[in-house]
């Protein structure tokens, strides 16, 4: 009889905790879809705000808008201020993945000839640990090389030897400009800390008049990654998010090009929107 008690207990405490675990996915839902509008109408909002004023379009920032009984954080970042992998230099390439990512040297040197790889038309390895489709097939790697530049910066995922969590540390550095290198007005704080190994030198140069900020970058290591702003750019991505109760974040990004299409619904082009996701990180991560 004790052991049927048991037994019926264990059932009542496995249905209870199935039963909270739902309603928690059900709450979690409804938070999502009650927050997503509020960051879309940020997305456009700010948008809207960068047509108004063409030439505010070039530089990095943060600001705040009050919307739905609350503030939401959009980070601005136009493309010229990320790194582009179809054109940016191996050196570029190199310190992104040793600094940010956290490769090793070697490590770091390998990946580069496999992204060069992976993009050049070639079938021929190149640089050091280079890799074609015969070393894919090899590895047993689900993909072939591209051969050609990406459109798509999710598909560098496909690279031989990058991991998705490597990806994910490197993604928000990237972007699809054309450009060889960073513009430094454009430039996130994040990226110039990483790229020089200066913690806290990207926002002493964001909070530093203009005219002086090229001086601090375009010496040292570094230089060559940098270039003064060119402000030519109608490309942007948009980051809106909103802190609910505790320490509960909510984001979307999108990317918008803000140039005019004659039969556009909108004055400008909506050329991704990810899906919003819950985030774990901390207010003054998100704060300029």
């Amino acid at each position: 009889m004790l052991w049927l008690v048991a037994a019926l207990s264990l059932v009542v405490m496995a249905s209870a905790r199935s039963v909270r675990q739902q309603t928690q996915r059900v709450g979690l839902d409804l938070e999502r879809m009650r927050v997503e509008s509020v960051l879309d109408s940020a997305i456009e909002l700010t948008a809207q705000q960068m047509l108004a004023d063409r030439n505010a379009g070039s530089a990095y920032r943060f600001q705040r808008l009050s919307m739905g009984g609350g503030d939401v954080w959009v980070e601005i970042t136009p493309s010229g201020g990320l790194v582009d992998v179809n054109v940016a230099s191996d050196a570029l390439l190199q310190t992104l993945f040793q600094r940010a990512g956290g490769l090793s040297a070697g490590e770091a040197l390998i990946l580069t000839s496999r992204v060069r790889d992976y993009l050049d038309p070639d079938d021929s390895p190149g640089g050091v640990g280079g890799a074609e489709a015969p070393q894919y097939r090899a590895a047993g790697w689900p993909s072939m090389p591209r051969n050609g530049a990406l459109d798509d910066l999710s598909e560098l995922r496909s690279v031989l030897g990058m991991t998705s969590g490597l990806y994910e540390i490197i993604a928000p550095h990237l972007g699809i400009n054309g450009q060889q290198r960073i513009e430094i007005d454009s430039a996130p704080p994040a990226l110039i800390d990483a790229l020089t190994g200066q913690p806290g030198l990207g926002a002493r140069i964001h909070n530093s008049p203009p005219e002086t900020r090229g001086s601090v970058l375009m010496t040292g290591p570094a230089a060559d990654f940098f270039s003064p702003a060119r402000g030519g750019g109608t490309t942007v991505r948009l980051k809106a998010a909103v802190r609910l109760e505790g320490e509960r974040w909510w984001q979307r990004e999108a990317w918008v090009d803000l140039s005019e299409r004659p039969g556009n619904l909108t004055p400008w082009t909506m050329l991704s929107l990810e899906p919003t996701r819950r985030l774990n990180t901390q207010e003054q991560e998100l704060k300029p």
